[in-house]
């Protein structure tokens, strides 16, 4: 049974136990899970309002609330919400038919009716979703909630946010922004309308970068690893001096898209506060409520704001006066932000500008404002340099206070750039390579913590001198340093390495822990991450006391690690939802750690992650009703309605936090680890088209626990259905089944292969159920037809260059306008089987023949003919894979320079190689495209041929043998090799190049630019990638990436 924390009003800490038995809250919880739970207070409270926009002290908060004795209600989509024992706020979980403006209460009275059909003279129709596989897929974020949207609708530009903005204020139908979905606090999720900014193509993705790099113009769709790219990428062609990167630096760099980053003003490992978002912007494009558009680096339409909304401007001003003028209240504010703080709006713009500059005002409330007060359309930073010269240190303390106390050295020294603490639960997770890198960590004692220092300097002596200056602030701590209180070692012992090859092991370790964390989670739970902030001086204190209360409340498995140089800490793990004892618990931890933050050690209960719902009920805990007061006053005066995101920042249910929490229901094995973070989503193929891998497991638990409830509703078996019929194409035919989702998973989920699983049950005919939910062949004659492919393989290697030669003939013939016209409608009488044609579809390739080349001596370098003329065999097998075999160029592509098979011969050649072309070539296939679509047995067999005639050809592995497409030798190493002597024989084109062909070649540099594409198996390669670009520069004078994840 578990404990919960009682805090007494002297701080103590006090137990209280449970009065229901595990086992009695799990019955009680299956029971509400699978039945519609009574209404839980007369439906006339629900009249009481749902926002209260006066500045009055509340009467209640949450902090007093008893989740214990509190009663579950678990609704039709599986959100668990818990009602305390003395709620205050019972008209807010009334049912009702009455719409009230509050999560879970917001039925549709005709107004959501009568605002669909209006926006679909906005957005076209088929970008406005209402089926539940869409609805269900958005209606979570990387947090721990889940509220189902009316519907989803995916805008392409300004014009069509102002024209939905409209429409939400005629019909009173609020509507919340969403851009990548890594929010970690429930801010972008809404059971109203969602308006989605993320991955919709090329639309809010403009970007324009300054001459010298020192300020860029991005719109809200671009990733903010994205941009760092583009800077680096246009400092390198423009040969500047210096490169620059945006301030803020969250570990979601690679997956938050600006439009997030910005409205919850995030931060980072390295950038501190003076860094982020609200210090580094330079203006920024906005809509308000009413859809008026202002540019606040455009004085026209700064002019035209101030005449248009005099009084937004006026009441702005007046706050700014009023705050300034109350000295207490402004120091307060001034102090709250020395520190990252990210609890309530940034009422700091109230003090750091004057009063009679309201648009300075205005873009900095909307900097961390989650969507409340206005949609962002592109904000301009102004850019930090990026420093090249680095140095980093991993430090082993015997004692997490140690750690902490040797930060507060290197804050006041000013030399460290970052510093990150890792606490000993997160230490155990270390693999072997970090291990090796820093002293006794394999051996280090029970409550050990290590601290990751970073320095930088602009050149390699500024650079020493920091280290320096950075190793006597340490010592000046009088900590012992090592694993072991009883034994210390010399601080000598953990020395600032530059080799970026170790430092990478060290910040790899640290950007992955969170991740590593979740990974190793029960199943069923859900992974969270509090993210709380103090004073430096008290780092050390506040984390003695935090881990005291996560171990009274049973958290055995909670980790903390974070930013310490800014007194950040991140406290780390697993939860579950499914009994009252767990919910309860979890109640007690978030008012326990409240207390400890904010009363005793004066700090932000969110640095870096949003208030969102999660901190919304602790918002005048943290600041008090007077500055709670001023911020009601901002959100009326910007969205008197209440229309903008509602119930995010300002909520006026004190148990808000604990409403609609997400279950996390066993699914598969292979997709039971993921944590929703979204870290997938940037390199998912079908991202612009139907869904990503995270909303592909997300609907699939969903459809997992439709499918296992006992007595589902009519309503639950219908949604089923529907999701099953929908799930066959966004979910099963789009999925490209490429593995990258796995390159960017934090635990290595690879949905493709979970897809390719359900597709082979389907296909083998072994769960008919599988099949519905995948959308292949569910029956026996499906694995026949892929075994008949697979035996009569050359009739289809022979058979789709003649169909493609027969197309181009007709493209040649009748011109590519009309061929569009008439392979369009067939593709839609056919209902998708015959493909739309286009101009860029290849002509078929030419007819590969098994043999032996043989270079001219006088034609080899020097390199290449000394080797030859020494007798050493220099022979590799090529394999021409089959795609290539069958595609040749594009009717006038006439930069085609001959097929890979005629361009590595060339190059081989001159190199002093043979190439070998296997016997039997045309009947040969990787089995790739068999397994991708579930048939295994198929692809077994055809692999099982290639390998055989790889064999002979290479002499039974003794020779090389390349793979001219990478995804194909990934294809042949994940089937797993019988031949051991073949396992280090396989190669793919680049890799072998790099290795045996170019130190015999001579390169000439030429004055061309190249785009370059690495395929998305290469990239999974440890360190292919960068031979890629090695390779290209060393041909042409720019190189430039396209960034493009897969073909």
């Amino acid at each position: 049974m578990r404990r919960a924390v009682h805090l007494a009003a002297a701080g103590r800490l006090q137990l209280a136990s449970s009065r229901r038995t595990a086992a009695s809250g799990q019955q009680l919880f299956l029971r509400q899970l699978h039945s519609t739970p009574p209404p839980e207070a007369p439906a006339s409270a629900a009249a009481a309002p749902a926002f209260a926009s006066d500045a009055k002290e509340a009467t209640y908060g949450a902090k007093g609330l008893d989740f214990f004795d509190s009663r579950l209600r678990i609704n039709e989509w599986g959100a668990v919400s818990s009602i305390p024992k003395n709620d205050p706020a019972p008209h807010l979980r009334a049912s009702s038919s009455s719409y009230v403006n509050h999560d879970g209460m917001r039925v549709d009275d005709g107004r959501y009716k009568s605002f669909l059909q209006d926006a679909a003279a906005v957005v076209p129709q088929p970008r406005i979703f209402t089926d539940p596989l869409h609805l269900l897929a958005y209606g979570s974020d990387a947090s721990f909630y889940r509220l189902l949207p009316k519907a989803v609708i995916k805008v392409h530009s300004e014009a069509e946010v102002a024209g939905l903005l409209r429409l939400s204020q005629a019909h009173q139908v609020p509507v919340t922004f969403r851009a990548a979905g890594t929010s970690l606090s429930g801010q972008a999720v809404t059971d109203s309308i969602i308006i989605s900014v993320g991955y919709v193509g090329k639309n809010f993705r403009r970007i324009d970068i300054k001459d010298d790099g020192s300020q860029v113009t991005a719109e809200v769709g671009l990733l903010g690893g994205e941009v760092n790219k583009l800077l680096a990428g246009h400092a390198r062609r423009r040969k500047l001096p210096i490169s620059h990167r945006i301030g803020p630096d969250p570990a979601s760099i690679d997956a938050a898209m600006i439009g997030g980053i910005v409205a919850n003003n995030a931060s980072g490992m390295c950038c501190g506060v003076a860094q982020n978002t609200y210090h580094t912007i330079a203006d920024m494009r906005l809509l308000l409520a009413d859809g008026t558009m202002l540019d606040t680096a455009d004085e026209g339409s700064c002019r035209a704001f101030l005449q248009s909304h005099s009084q937004l401007a006026a009441v702005l001003s007046g706050l700014a006066r009023e705050v300034q003028a109350d000295a207490q209240l402004a120091a307060r504010i001034r102090a709250k932000y020395k520190i990252k703080n990210t609890v309530g709006y940034s009422l700091n713009a109230l003090v750091d500008f004057p009063p009679d500059d309201p648009i300075a005002i205005l873009k900095h409330l909307l900097v961390g404002s989650e969507g409340t007060l206005g949609f962002i359309s592109s904000v301009t930073y102004n850019t930090v340099p990026e420093v090249h010269h680095k140095a980093s240190a991993f430090v082993l303390f015997p004692d997490l206070y140690s750690a902490c106390d040797s930060v507060r050295h290197l804050k006041d020294s000013g030399v460290a750039s970052a510093v990150e603490i890792c606490d000993y639960a997160s230490l155990r997770l270390a693999q072997q390579e970090f291990v090796s890198l820093v002293a006794e960590l394999g051996q280090a004692q029970e409550g050990a913590a290590g601290l990751l220092i970073e320095v930088k300097g602009e050149t390699q002596q500024a650079l020493q001198q920091r280290v320096e200056a950075a190793q006597q602030a340490l010592r000046a701590s009088g900590a012992r340093f090592g694993g072991h209180a009883g034994a210390p070692l010399g601080l000598e012992s953990y020395p600032f390495r530059t080799n970026p090859a170790e430092t990478k092991v060290f910040w790899d370790f640290r950007k992955g822990l969170i991740p590593i964390i979740g990974g190793s989670r029960s199943v069923g739970t859900s992974m969270l991450i509090e993210d709380v902030v103090c004073p430096v001086e008290n780092l050390a204190a506040m984390t003695a006391d935090l881990q005291a209360l996560f171990k009274e409340c049973g958290y055995n498995d909670a980790s903390a690690v974070g930013h310490a140089l800014e007194g950040n800490l991140h406290l780390v793990f697993a939860q579950g939802f499914r009994t009252p004892e767990e919910v309860a618990t979890f109640g007690r931890l978030m008012s326990g750690m409240a207390d400890i933050v904010v009363h005793k050690y004066n700090g932000s209960l969110k640095g870096e992650h949003g208030t969102g719902r999660n901190m919304a009920p602790f918002v005048e805990l943290e600041w008090g009703s007077r500055a709670t007061g001023i911020m009601r006053r901002i959100k009326d005066a910007f969205d008197p309605h209440n229309l903008l995101n509602p119930g995010v920042i300002l909520n006026d249910d004190p148990a808000a936090h604990m409403q609609f929490l997400k279950p996390s229901p066993p699914a598969s094995s292979l997709i039971d680890n993921c944590m929703e973070c979204g870290y997938c989503e940037a390199f998912c193929p079908s991202r612009d088209v139907t869904i990503t891998p995270r909303q592909r497991i997300q609907t699939y638990r969903e459809i997992t626990r439709l499918k296992a409830l006992p007595q589902p509703t009519q309503e639950q078996q219908e949604r089923l259905s529907k999701m099953q019929d929908i799930w066959q194409y966004d979910g099963d035919s789009t999925c490209a089944a490429d593995g990258m989702c796995a390159v960017r998973c934090p635990v290595n989920i690879n949905t493709g292969e979970f897809t390719k699983q359900l597709r082979t049950a389907a296909v083998d005919g072994l769960d008919t159920e599988a099949g519905a939910e995948s959308g292949s062949t569910s029956s026996a004659w499906g694995g026949r037809l892929a075994m008949a492919g697979a035996n009569h393989f050359r009739l289809i290697n022979g058979g789709v260059p003649l169909l493609l030669n027969t197309v181009d003939f007709f493209h040649g013939l009748l011109g590519h306008r009309l061929l569009e016209v008439v392979s369009s409608n067939l593709n839609k009488w056919t209902h998708n089987l015959v493909p739309v044609w286009n101009r860029y579809i290849p002509k078929g390739a030419k007819a590969v023949s098994p043999g032996l080349s043989a270079p001219t001596p006088s034609q080899l370098p020097t390199q290449a003919a000394r080797a030859t003329q020494s007798g050493i065999p220099r022979q590799v097998v090529f394999l021409p894979t089959c795609v290539n075999r069958m595609m040749g160029p594009a009717r006038g592509d006439d930069r085609y320079t001959g097929s890979t098979l005629e361009v590595f011969t060339r190059l081989a050649e001159k190199a002093g190689f043979q190439v070998i072309v296997p016997q039997g070539v045309s009947g040969l296939c990787c089995g790739m495209m068999f397994d991708s679509r579930g048939a295994k047995k198929a692809a077994g067999v055809k692999c099982a041929e290639a390998i055989t005639a790889l064999s002979m050809a290479s002499q039974m592995g003794k020779l090389p043998i390349v793979i001219d497409n990478s995804p194909c030798l990934a294809q042949f190493k994940s089937a797993g090799l019988n031949q051991q002597e073949l396992k280090f024989s396989l190669y793919e084109p680049v890799a072998f190049t790099s290795l045996f062909l170019a130190p015999a070649l001579d390169f000439t540099r030429l004055p061309r630019s190249v785009a370059l594409h690495v395929p998305c198996t290469s990239k999974q390669v440890p360190g292919l990638a960068d031979k890629f670009t090695q390779l290209a520069e060393r041909c042409a004078d720019s190189v430039t990436p396209t960034g493009i994840p897969c073909c």
